[in-house]
């Protein structure tokens, strides 16, 4: 992968997005909502993601690990599919890398969208 680009988009561009799904995220945070795989992608436009991509994968990684670093927490747990209304394996996976207990995967997800709708509180 050229250092310009990240899974093919140039670089600024894939940065430009990561700007705008976190103020998307941030803001269902805020309403205490989810937002599904597709949701994301067609709100997204400084790049044309596809909801089940290396792409995606990579692009939902980088914005939980900046949200770890900033504030504890995986921001990218509001992305959930349309089926199951949870996150995909990956998130999982991604979880367990950021050192996160995942032996129980719905009672971890759960807990995690309630801490990130307290970081994002309207009360806070």
């Amino acid at each position: 992968m050229s250092e310009n680009t990240r899974y093919g988009f140039p670089i600024e561009a894939w940065e430009f997005a990561k700007v705008q799904a976190n103020a998307l995220l941030e803001e269902r945070a805020r309403q205490r909502g989810t937002i599904t795989y597709a949701e994301i992608c067609r709100e997204v436009d400084a790049i044309p993601l596809k909801p089940r991509s290396w792409a995606m994968m990579g692009f939902l990684n980088e914005i939980c690990t900046e949200a770890d670093e900033r504030h504890g927490i995986m921001l990218a747990s509001l992305v959930v599919r349309a089926d199951t209304g949870r996150p995909g394996n990956g998130y999982f996976r991604n979880a367990a890398r950021l050192g996160r207990d995942v032996s129980d995967p719905e009672a971890y997800w759960r807990s995690e969208i309630e801490r990130i709708y307290n970081v994002f509180s309207p009360e806070r």
